[in-house]
């Protein structure tokens, strides 16, 4: 009887554990079912929300909204699509103090209308596709397009794609600082921000690399073709022009050292390589003027072609920045004397005088205020045997929102060689003149 009573136990004992684990066990599996029902509703809330809130947006109308500067943006109410309206408008007027002979043209005081070039700009797919429009006034086509893919908008490490008439190109990066054109030398060779028929591989958002940042990676391939100054340069049956563009923060995420900004220290370079090609600097114009100067005819070849820049920019203050260049061409035609050398060394600055709500030395382009800025340019033409320099002061008012300039450019010119263009015909019989010119910059 006792051992039948242990098993009876027994058997009556295991019975009672597995019972009291199944009845501590259920309310757990009981409460993850809840809690996995209420996930469940919460999501299908959300989504749900999310479709009332996109079909809101497709009964809704497009907005208007006008920025000061930056043009008429017509946009969808989820942002799929927008059309953007802008104008760029400059009015030059300028004194020649020393070279007034109306043989050359120049022409005292006379408004001219440097530029006039309103732009369209639609997007689609939340901007992943862009094409741009923008009338150039040009005889050959009335306005420049140019479409993108904006790849950098699914990932940072693709690029923007970019193919047209005069797609974006980060070139040269000249510092302005005061003026509304490149020195005479880059003008000439039109290496500024664009690529005539070229397709543009572009990285502008890639991710920080520690203290470093890149702010533009570019190539370019294609027919770069220029017509400034009504020089229309023709390739070969071959001809071909590959580009490429850096530019970097080498301290972006530094900190400052006694008390001077290290981030904004930035270094530029660009390259270009035309294979079979008729070009060269051609006419050495200061373009800033109402009536533009030719300094020095670089004349042209028919061969290869290579350009170099290098430009080093640094703000150590608000108030301060500062930039030097150096730019280097050669026209290769096979050796002799039809080959072309020349280069140029430019160096400007610019000082914020005052700012309407910073004051004394602040101020900025939205802000509005004053700045001045000096600069001294030389290009040397080592075949020509020629030396042109450019020197003199802006100054100029921002008004407020930055949506227009008034500028004051005071310019001297020089030149020293066998082929100084019109300033050999100066009243003073030296090869220099002095120009004031007043510019007014607005952008609707």
């Amino acid at each position: 009887m006792n051992k039948v009573l242990k098993k009876a136990l027994g058997y009556a004992g295991a019975l009672v554990l597995t019972a009291g684990m199944v009845l501590a066990a259920s309310p757990v599996q009981a409460s993850d079912v809840d809690t996995r029902i209420q996930a469940l509703e919460r999501e299908l809330a959300q989504l749900k929300q999310n479709q009332e809130s996109a079909l809101a947006a497709e009964m809704k109308g497009p907005s208007f909204k006008y920025a000061a500067g930056k043009g008429l943006t017509i946009a969808a109410a989820d942002n799929n699509w927008g059309i953007t309206f802008g104008q760029r408008l400059q009015i030059y007027s300028s004194v020649y103090l020393t070279n007034d002979d109306p043989a050359n043209g120049y022409q005292n005081g006379i408004m001219r209308i440097r530029r006039f070039r309103p732009n369209i700009n639609v997007t689609s797919q939340q901007g992943f596709y862009e094409v741009k429009w923008t009338f150039s006034g040009k005889s050959t086509v009335a306005f420049d397009g140019d479409g993108y893919l904006h790849f950098e908008k699914m990932n940072p490490w693709l690029p923007t794609v970019g193919y047209g008439y005069n797609p974006s190109f980060s070139g040269n990066r000249n510092q302005g600082y005061g003026r509304t054109e490149d020195s005479p030398f880059i003008n000439a060779l039109a290496m500024g921000a664009a690529q005539d028929g070229s397709v543009v591989f572009s990285w502008k958002k890639l991710p920080a690399m520690g203290i470093s940042k890149i702010n533009h990676l570019e190539f370019a391939w294609g027919l770069d073709e220029q017509d400034e100054y009504g020089s229309a340069p023709k390739h070969g049956t071959d001809g071909r022009s590959m580009a490429f563009a850096l530019g970097i923060q080498p301290l972006a995420n530094a900190k400052g050292m006694g008390g001077f900004s290290m981030a904004s220290l930035k270094y530029a370079f660009a390259y270009e390589k035309m294979e079979d090609l008729r070009e060269g600097p051609g006419s050495i114009v200061v373009a800033t003027m109402q009536q533009p100067i030719e300094m020095v005819n670089g004349g042209t070849v028919m061969g290869d072609h290579t350009y170099t820049f290098h430009n080093l920019s640094w703000s150590p203050l608000k108030w301060l920045g500062m930039a030097a260049h150096f730019a280097s061409y050669e026209g290769n035609a096979g050796g002799g004397p039809a080959e072309i050398d020349a280069s140029e060394v430019r160096i400007a600055a610019n000082i914020w005088l005052w700012g309407p709500k910073s004051g004394m030395m602040g101020g900025s382009k939205t802000e509005g205020g004053i700045s001045v800025s000096p600069m001294w340019s030389s290009t040397t033409f080592d075949t020509q045997d020629a030396d042109a320099t450019n020197s003199g002061i802006a100054v100029v008012y921002n008004v407020p929102g930055g949506w227009m300039q008034i500028h004051g450019v005071w310019d001297s010119i020089g030149c020293e060689g066998a082929d100084c263009g019109s300033l050999q015909t100066a009243d003073d019989g030296d090869d220099s003149t002095n120009v004031f010119t007043l510019i007014v910059e607005y952008r609707f």
